[in-house]
C-alpha cells in the first residue's frame, strides 16, 4: 500500500502595540461607565469610535492598529500529521 503523509503546522502570533491615551471627556458614550464597562464597550465598538486624529484615521481601531509594535510573541505551536491512501 502506498500512502501520502501530510504535515500541518499551526502557530499563534500575538502582537502588542504601543498604548494610546485618550480623554474620556471626548467620548460622551463612555460617560458614567466603570473601567470594566469601558473596556467591554471599547472591545465591542472600537471600529465605530471616533479617532483621536480624524485627519488621518476613520476609527479609533484603525488608529490603534497603526501604532508601533512594542513586542510580539509566537507561541501555541502545534504540528499534526495526516495519512491518506494513494
Amino acid at each position: 500500500m502506498k500512502i501520502k503523509i501530510y504535515a500541518e503546522e499551526t502557530y499563534t502570533t500575538t502582537v502588542y502595540r504601543e498604548a494610546m491615551e485618550i480623554d474620556t471627556d471626548n467620548y460622551p458614550e463612555l460617560e458614567g461607565m466603570t473601567e470594566d464597562q469601558i473596556s467591554d464597550y471599547v472591545d465591542s465598538n472600537i471600529w465605530d469610535m471616533k479617532p483621536v486624529n480624524s485627519d488621518i484615521y476613520e476609527s479609533l481601531g484603525e488608529e490603534l492598529l497603526d501604532k508601533d509594535v512594542e513586542s510580539d510573541d509566537i507561541g501555541g505551536e502545534e504540528t499534526t500529521f495526516y495519512v491518506s491512501e494513494v
